[in-house]
């Protein structure tokens, strides 16, 4: 499982997401996915969906956290923010500080951690909350 954090008008706040289908350790750039209506603070499942229908977010990155041992939430956070807001900008076309679109992003777990887990998984979705519909790779959105 992994922790859900997200990024909101500056601020990070837990997002709650649970259970679905589709395993978020196979999660791709550009692949979309629905948010679950039962909430968990983490999360091992999505909802898959193809990004041509109605979806909540689309991943616009990866990338591993660069540390032996567990950093801790705070520390995990913080490179999460860092690393999702820099790959904004080349997968969108756009500042996210601009953009109609807000990040937010998985870490790995403690627990997922002890498993070998160093992968940030970063996800965008509409700031009003509205569904997306087709990718928003060089959508300058």
């Amino acid at each position: 499982m992994r922790q859900v954090t997200a990024l909101g008008i500056g601020v990070v706040a837990a997002i709650l997401l649970a259970s679905c289908s589709g395993n978020v350790f196979s999660l791709e750039v550009g692949d979309c996915f629905n948010d679950p209506s039962d909430f968990q603070s983490d999360i091992a499942n999505v909802d898959k969906v193809d990004c041509e229908e109605s979806h909540d977010n689309e991943v616009f990155a990866l990338f591993d956290i660069e540390e032996d041992s567990f950093p801790g939430l705070a520390s995990l956070n913080r490179t999460a923010e860092d690393g999702c807001s820099v790959a904004f900008f080349p997968y969108v076309g756009r500042s996210h500080r601009t953009s109609a679109l807000e990040i937010w992003w998985l870490t790995p777990s403690s627990q997922s951690w002890g498993s070998g887990d160093r992968e940030v998984v970063c996800a965008l979705y509409d700031a009003t909350l509205a569904p997306l519909t087709g990718s928003m790779k060089d959508s300058g959105v």
